[in-house]
């Protein structure tokens, strides 16, 4: 059997932060080595590849940015196996989402939301105190 025939597989998992659950409304848009791969949105899709080098990207569809989170990664895939990556929706839709080894890729943008989520707390409360006190 010769090389351009052997076939490898890609699993890639399409996640995104619980507590964004608008990301739901949307599918996730997947690209290898520069083609659209049909998507049925987020969770786990294997995709047939040959040997040699490939490179995926992901993105959410949006308003502004058009492309969310966007996320590239260059892989190889050397003989017959199967190579895993996930991706990980930003929590923040001007962040960029991170795509690598499952298990390890977290919501870029979260800190961020919850500081600013904090902040909006404490203004309200803030607001509370002084309404009652005048």
């Amino acid at each position: 059997m010769g090389q351009a025939s052997r076939q490898s597989t890609l699993k890639v998992t399409l996640r995104h932060p619980a507590a964004a659950f608008l990301y739901q409304a949307t599918k996730p848009r997947l690209r290898l080595d520069g083609v659209d791969v049909p998507s049925t949105g987020w969770g786990v899709h294997r995709l047939p590849v040959t040997p040699g080098s490939h490179r995926v990207e992901v993105w959410v569809p949006y308003v502004l940015p058009r492309r969310a989170g966007r996320a590239r990664r260059d892989i190889t895939v050397v003989g017959e196996q199967e190579l895993a990556l996930e991706y990980m929706a930003p929590s923040v839709t001007f962040a960029r989402g991170s795509l690598g080894a499952p298990g390890e890729q977290t919501s870029t943008g979260y800190s961020t939301v919850m500081i600013l989520n904090l902040i909006a707390v404490i203004a309200v409360v803030a607001g509370l105190v002084a309404f009652a006190v005048n």
